[in-house]
């Protein structure tokens, strides 16, 4: 197939500059760079072969309608070389989640933790737990096929034991990251919560620096959940502006304020906005700030927020 493009294949992993003519017509299409993997030494593990031509829209055109000329090829698939290089033996799943998270990533710390989880991170922490299992069951089927014959060490099954107990709890303690893995990958979720008319919508526009929410003094502008997403610092923030809890005899206003404590519940992160002016938030300044925690509970609860996973203020 290289050949019918631009002549004889080059030098494997070798860019080499070269004319590039439709199949059937001869005509020249463009001038570029031609790469040449065969396999198994490429991604996929399979012969490939990379085109560097020129990105305009006519170019991109003369070449998918010269390929398409040609028998037997077709577009890829979504995912589809890698898929190819898992099913050749070049990736393991965890690298090939990293591959699909790097694509995905929209901040430098989801790319951090992508290109980490690529190179193979994950896999080198599984295949040492499976090493020291396959090794512990080694010493116990040892033990118990000789124990009688041969001069096996005491205290085997107690090595085993502990040694087993350790890879449990260094798989409980990965496991139960707080799902730092998850929130990085989709982001940290951040609602802010409080009365009508405190600033939740004002605060919200200063944080993302355009007016994404509407902001008026007339109460309960806000009915339903605005949510926009903040990179802060490399890490994925989605923020949410809820509808002012009050009780409400307003059909809507009441909608928007059950989907308020609803999102407040699910919210990795709670940012609470009071009124200065309110009397127990002068009363809570006035005391030195020695009862923040009893304080932000008791608002919770007038609010009707009692159920929280973390909080923040």
């Amino acid at each position: 197939m290289v050949g019918r493009f631009s002549g004889d294949p080059p030098q494997p992993r070798k860019a080499i500059f070269r004319r590039f003519f439709h199949p059937k017509t001869g005509q020249e299409i463009d001038r570029g760079l031609l790469l040449w993997f065969p396999g198994p030494s490429s991604f996929t593990g399979e012969d490939c072969c990379e085109l560097h031509v020129h990105g305009g829209s006519a170019v991109s055109s003369a070449i998918i309608d010269a390929l398409g000329s040609v028998s037997g090829l077709r577009y890829a698939g979504p995912g589809e070389f890698t898929r190819r290089s898992f099913q050749n033996g070049k990736l393991d799943l965890t690298e090939v989640e990293g591959i699909a998270d790097l694509i995905n990533a929209e901040t430098e710390a989801q790319r951090r933790l992508a290109l980490r989880q690529m190179n193979g991170a994950l896999a080198k922490l599984y295949a040492a737990w499976k090493d020291k299992l396959l090794k512990n069951v080694a010493h116990l089927e040892a033990f118990i096929d000789f124990s009688e014959e041969e001069n096996i060490e005491d205290g085997v099954t107690q090595a085993v034991f502990d040694n087993i107990v350790e890879v449990q709890q260094d798989i409980q303690r990965h496991l139960q990251d707080s799902r730092r893995g998850e929130r990085l990958r989709t982001g940290v979720h951040l609602a802010i919560v409080g009365r009508p008319n405190v600033g939740k919508s004002s605060l919200l526009n200063t944080l993302c620096g355009r007016p994404v929410a509407m902001v008026s003094p007339v109460a309960g502008t806000t009915r339903d959940v605005i949510e926009t997403t903040l990179n802060i610092s490399g890490y994925p923030v989605i923020v949410s502006d809820t509808a002012g809890l009050r009780h409400t005899n307003d059909e809507l206003e009441s909608e928007g304020v059950r989907r308020a404590i609803e999102r407040s519940k699910s919210s990795d992160i709670l940012v609470v906005v009071v009124d200065v002016r309110d009397a127990s938030v002068q009363r809570f300044l006035s005391s030195g700030h020695s009862s923040a925690d009893r304080f932000v509970s008791r608002l919770l609860r007038r609010l009707g927020v009692v159920t929280l996973q973390s909080e923040g203020l």
